[in-house]
């Protein structure tokens, strides 16, 4: 299998942090795991980052965002395939979202400046 970057967006990891407040606020909640869970499903897009549909396709930037569900939230993210000067493709998490939100795309806007820089690196 070919090597895939992960990338999470300023936003992704801000909504994050809310997500894992949000669990935290009830009585029975498991913050840690929450945030596990969200970074877990993150590391899983990476072996199969063209297995979930695109959802949403922005008409400027030609951007192609997926949905990934786990468990109670939903990963926005974009899959860039390898190209010819970059040989690995990038899995780039847009936001997170609770699974209720009536519209996981709406909101996700951000550009690609073309300078991807990789949270994390999983290598196969």
């Amino acid at each position: 299998m070919k090597k895939v970057l992960l990338h999470l967006k300023p936003r992704a990891l801000r909504d994050i942090d809310d997500l894992v407040r949000f669990v935290a606020r009830f009585p029975r909640g498991k913050p840690e795991q929450a945030r596990g869970r969200i970074l877990g499903a993150c590391v899983r897009l990476q072996d199969f980052p063209r297995a979930n549909r695109v959802g949403v396709r922005r008409r400027r930037s030609r951007l192609e965002l997926r949905r990934y569900g786990a468990h109670q939230f939903a990963i926005v993210y974009a899959y860039f395939p390898p190209i010819s000067s970059r040989p690995w493709g990038i899995v780039s998490v847009r936001a997170v979202r609770h699974w209720r939100t009536e519209n996981v795309f709406f909101g996700v806007r951000e550009k690609d400046d073309g300078s991807v820089v990789p949270t994390m690196l999983r290598c196969r």
